[in-house]
């Protein structure tokens, strides 16, 4: 069998294994351009020897815009924790890969992962590279969770270039906290990263908490963004189950996307939002900083 014929085989092989999985889009990289940049984080450990290849996938989770109105959530923490939900998908696709090519390493990540992910999902060549750092896939938009899959198969797919967005600047523009520039985006002062801080916060931040109304993360750069106009609607089945636009005080954290950083953080951010603001009510306040146009 030529070489060609072989290397088609083996795609179709796995394009077949990952649908299976229920994996709705996906794309391959080489292991080796991204070696230099991995992340360092216990989860190096579990990388295979000789890693040759990563397989990316995409999972797409938002919501039409209406199911958001009023909630105190970001999109991504609205759904359930996709810690628990992707990785039972990339599972799947291991099991799958491993009795396919058994002579080869096939190992899962989903966040916690030494690979710089959106990187990878680029040389995948899943999309584009905001401003705000995350990956823009030409039908879902910034909405997705990203997961892989670093194996020691040989797969021989290119690496695609790694491409900017458009550069409207309107992510920077939008920005409350100013952590956006055309430069790229200071993480300590991210409205999200605010969100999920420990601790006592000033009074600077705490109104920046209130005025945003969003008790957990920020979507602000990402609902400017025009190449999300027209993100396409089809997040997965358990995205829908668990779809919760807002957290209540004493609420439930088993399977929330919060629930890592526990209780204080929560109720603390949800207080704020409790607290009035100028005179105006936090409805008002959401509604201005959620559609800053």
């Amino acid at each position: 069998m030529k070489k060609g014929n072989r290397t088609m085989e083996q795609l179709q092989k796995i394009e077949t294994i990952l649908s299976g999985a229920g994996i709705p889009v996906f794309g391959c990289c080489p292991f080796e351009p991204l070696r230099p940049q991995l992340l360092e984080c216990q989860a190096k450990e579990r990388l295979p020897e000789q890693a040759k290849s990563i397989l990316v996938a995409l999972f797409p989770y938002a919501m039409e815009a209406a199911a958001y109105r009023g909630g105190n959530l970001s999109r991504y923490a609205a759904v359930g924790d996709y810690h628990e939900i992707v990785p039972q998908y990339l599972k799947r696709a291991v099991s799958a890969l491993e009795q396919a090519f058994p002579a080869e390493a096939f190992v899962p990540f989903t966040d916690n992962s030494p690979i710089p992910e959106v990187r990878a999902a680029a040389l995948a060549g899943l999309g584009c590279i905001g401003q705000n750092g995350l990956l823009i896939h030409a039908r879902y938009g910034s909405w997705v969770f990203i997961g892989e899959i670093v194996t020691t198969l040989p797969i021989d797919a290119p690496p695609h270039e790694i491409r900017p967005c458009i550069g409207c600047g309107r992510c920077v523009t939008a920005c409350p906290t100013g952590a956006l520039t055309a430069g790229g985006l200071d993480q300590s002062k991210c409205m999200s990263a605010l969100t999920q801080r420990k601790g006592n916060l000033s009074e600077q931040e705490s109104s920046l908490i209130r005025r945003s109304g969003c008790a957990w993360g920020c979507d602000i750069c990402q609902t400017t963004c025009p190449m999300n106009a027209r993100a396409a609607i089809q997040p997965l089945p358990e995205f829908i189950h668990t779809f919760q636009a807002s957290a209540a005080e004493n609420g439930p954290l088993e399977g929330r996307a919060y629930a890592w950083r526990g209780r204080k953080v929560i109720e603390r951010n949800l207080k704020l939002l409790s607290a009035p603001l100028d005179g105006r009510s936090q409805s008002e306040s959401l509604a201005e900083s959620r559609d800053p146009r």
